[in-house]
């Protein structure tokens, strides 16, 4: 079916983390929401029914995972990355940040270090602090255009820790990693006997001219030693329905972590978790097809606009999701004087690049998963506070 991506819907009174709770978050209830990664596009419709369908029925009660959420998710890996995954190897999950703190928890002490590629999505450097381990940061290397991996450093991190969790693609620097990237990654791992966790929430989100590979199916070894997580939540707009699927080809890794879980008592989902779950992976290639041109047009725009109006603010061209990473440098403000002229001056809630981490000083993040309007209307905010520098 067709799919209105520039609709605009309004939010607002939906219990929205992204909308109802922008001044909380920010501090500033009036900006326009352009931070959280969920986007303002409508669902697909089989989502929609498969969730309607099952609250039509007047109980809720405990629910279980049965095989057609294995079965939907072999279909989409395949689909999508070219991978030949088996069902016992499949996990049902929340989420993919509890599997890094359970992960953490299974596999490494307190003390351990674990290793990150900063900036990255904070979740990955709070679950390392909340459970009293050590951050290791291999600091992704960046040339004023492109962001790359530090090998060297890498190694020598790789010696001393026991676990590496791995962003691909990456947030926020939006990178697709190649196959010798990866390839490289590998065998690092490989040497020094490090678990991967590899997050891989926004693959299916690549842009013309990019291809994302599943590290773990490079190679039989590779795969024995990671954690791949998958969740159809940024690709059709469904985070609020908490359901992932995380492949784990190791029987003992992945013995380790479902205990873990249980002791937990983690594992339990969302009655509507698994139809939206299954009719998103199994009837809306439809809907992909659509979303990523129009969101490549979106990041096309947004470009443009920096470039034109406000060259002091550089937008890097993401190779893979909705996020943007902006390079503020030539500001000349300090990060906290950054967060006043986004979210305060011009109304317009970002998240500030150090977020992700001490690597993103001198950033912010926005995000261009909305109708054109909406992103019309946050750069526009901007350009008219932008206009009053001197």
């Amino acid at each position: 079916m067709k799919y209105d991506f520039d609709q605009v819907i309004d939010r607002y009174g939906t219990q929205s983390s992204k909308w109802d709770n922008v001044g909380v978050r920010v501090g500033n209830p009036d900006a326009l929401p352009m931070w959280v990664a969920d986007t303002d596009f409508v669902c697909p419709t089989p989502v929609v029914e498969a969730v309607r369908k099952r609250a039509e029925h007047p109980i809720f009660g405990y629910p279980f995972i049965p095989q057609e959420f294995n079965d939907a998710t072999i279909r989409w890996v395949k689909k999508q990355h070219g991978w030949d995954i088996q069902s016992d190897w499949i996990v049902f999950t929340t989420g993919i940040v509890p599997v890094l703190n359970t992960m953490i928890q299974e596999f490494t002490q307190p003390g351990d270090e674990v290793i990150i590629q900063g900036p990255v999505y904070h979740p990955f450097g709070n679950a390392i602090r909340d459970n009293d381990r050590v951050i290791s940061s291999n600091a992704l290397l960046f040339d004023g255009n492109k962001y790359t991996i530090d090998f060297e450093d890498l190694e020598k991190r790789a010696q001393r820790a026991k676990l590496m969790i791995f962003c691909s693609p990456h947030n926020p620097v939006g990178r697709v990693w190649t196959k010798e990237e990866l390839t490289k990654v590998a065998d690092i791992c490989e040497r020094h006997d490090l678990i991967l966790i590899s997050d891989e929430i926004h693959s299916d989100l690549i842009y013309p001219g990019h291809e994302h590979i599943s590290i773990a199916s490079m190679s039989e070894k590779t795969a024995a030693r990671t954690v791949t997580c998958y969740a159809p939540s940024k690709t059709f707009n469904i985070a609020g329905l908490r359901s992932s699927g995380v492949v784990i080809p190791n029987q003992d890794i992945r013995a380790r972590m479902c205990k873990r879980f249980q002791c937990n008592r983690a594992i339990q989902q969302n009655i509507f978790a698994v139809p939206g779950y299954v009719a998103a992976y199994t009837q809306c290639d439809d809907y992909l097809e659509q979303l990523i041109p129009y969101l490549d047009a979106n990041v096309s725009y947004t470009l443009e606009y920096f470039e034109k109006h406000m060259p002091k603010i550089r937008a890097l061209r993401p190779e893979a999701m909705y996020l943007m990473w902006l390079d503020c440098h030539d500001m000349e403000m300090s990060d906290a004087e950054l967060e006043q002229f986004f979210v305060h001056q011009a109304g317009v809630a970002v998240n500030k690049g150090t977020m992700f981490g001490p690597e993103g000083s001198g950033f912010m993040r926005i995000n261009v998963g909305c109708p054109r309007a909406t992103l019309k209307t946050g750069l526009d905010r901007l350009y008219a506070e932008y206009q009053k520098l001197s």
